[in-house]
């Protein structure tokens, strides 16, 4: 368990190891944050298996491709917190150190697959247009790096900005677009804000030509889809998204000097939470009756991308993108979001099963191909268990 107190934890060293562990579900503390309410509905009950998933005899695929217990796995991943749902029965729900039930997670970049999914709604509504181009809903971005992309380029990671996701290059524009959101310290020549930062990137390459995985390819699409929904990204995850899935409590994103959230990367949640939002995406956008995320979006997010994503750190080998969704292309049809320092949400379609975990990794990308066969394996064996209350 960790020592350290809110105290310890500041802007410059929220996230670098080891004060991450605390950072990361410290975040409300550190950097400016607004709430998005979960409204007035009853939660979604979530009940524990009269038979949980039995991790003293569960193994899964180690980092070597040699089977490790389940309990190593999570000490390796520095796990804060994994909850395995099948239905609506809890399988297994562990919380490590200081962390709880009721503590909020950043999930990094697991954010883009809300904003995926806040994508399709807004399609099927009719009030965004895929075909079009990025100036069309945000003029302000028309001489910059994303003026000649679409939408739906942005929603495939397939724009092609002048951009630099090396997360350990302090140099790189990942940085650069961190600083502007208020997420590290800033220099004197730093840029304030996110949307200040986008609209003075220039350079592209071909846009659609292929995979570009790139942070501020989302807060681009978060943009557009402000200017297409008419409402603040906030308020339009809170109506359209966050308020259908039974949470029983707020999320969270942060925001920068501005008021602008950091789509990208910035929401935060419960654990359970994380998994309520799986469940409604597994049950094909359906909650209670209520199509909430269309579920031809889903089945297209599904099917995956035209790219291979294999150079991709965060991809599984074979892997393609779609819709802001990883997909690893294996034979249950999975697909997956992913954030640094291991935070994952799994869904596995043929076993019905949804994983969400937290962790703390030591490195902001480490060990991706096994920590997806491992989630794949809890998954198949999650299958096997009974799931009555």
């Amino acid at each position: 368990m960790t020592s350290m107190t809110s105290s310890d934890i500041s802007s410059g060293n929220w996230l670098t190891p080891p004060h991450h562990r605390l950072g990361l579900h410290r975040v409300e503390d550190v950097v400016p944050c607004t709430t998005i309410a979960r409204g007035e509905a009853p939660a979604r009950m979530l009940v524990p298996a009269s038979e949980p998933l039995d991790w003293d005899l569960l193994t899964v695929p180690g980092p070597q491709g040699g089977p490790i217990s389940a309990e190593e796995f999570l000490a390796r991943t520095h796990t804060d917190g994994i909850l395995v749902l099948r239905g609506d029965t809890i399988l297994a729900e562990r919380y490590f150190g200081e962390f709880t039930s009721a503590s909020h997670h950043i999930v990094m970049s697991i954010s883009k697959s809300f904003a995926g999914m806040l994508a399709g709604v807004l399609a099927a509504a009719g009030l965004l247009d895929l075909e079009a181009t990025v100036p069309t809903y945000v003029p302000e971005l028309a001489a910059g790096s994303y003026a000649g992309a679409t939408v739906g380029q942005l929603l495939d990671m397939t724009a092609a900005p002048h951009y630099d996701m090396s997360y350990l290059e302090p140099t790189a524009e990942v940085h650069a677009g961190d600083r502007a959101a208020g997420w590290r310290p800033r220099r004197p020549e730093d840029v304030v804000g996110t949307r200040p930062f986008l609209a003075q990137l220039r350079g592209a390459g071909r846009h659609g030509a292929d995979f570009q995985y790139c942070s501020g390819t989302t807060d681009v699409l978060a943009w557009v889809l402000e200017r297409a929904g008419g409402a603040g990204y906030g308020e339009l995850m809170r109506r359209h998204l966050w308020s259908w899935i039974g949470a029983e409590d707020d999320a969270f994103v942060t925001v920068d000097d501005h008021g602008t959230p950091y789509a990208c990367a910035g929401m935060g949640m419960r654990l359970r939470d994380l998994a309520r939002f799986g469940r409604l995406v597994l049950d094909d956008g359906w909650r209670e009756g209520t199509p909430v995320v269309p579920a031809d979006w889903i089945a297209r997010t599904r099917r995956g991308g035209h790219f291979a994503t294999t150079a991709e750190s965060d991809s599984a080998a074979g892997g393609t993108y779609k819709n802001q969704w990883w997909i690893p292309g294996d034979d249950h049809g999975s697909f997956y979001g992913v954030g640094i320092f291991g935070q994952y949400l799994w869904l596995d379609p043929q076993s019905d099963v949804v994983i969400a975990k937290f962790s703390a990794t030591d490195q902001p990308v480490a060990d991706t191909p096994a920590h997806l066969d491992a989630l794949g394996a809890i998954a198949r064996a999650a299958a096997l268990t009974r799931q009555e209350a």
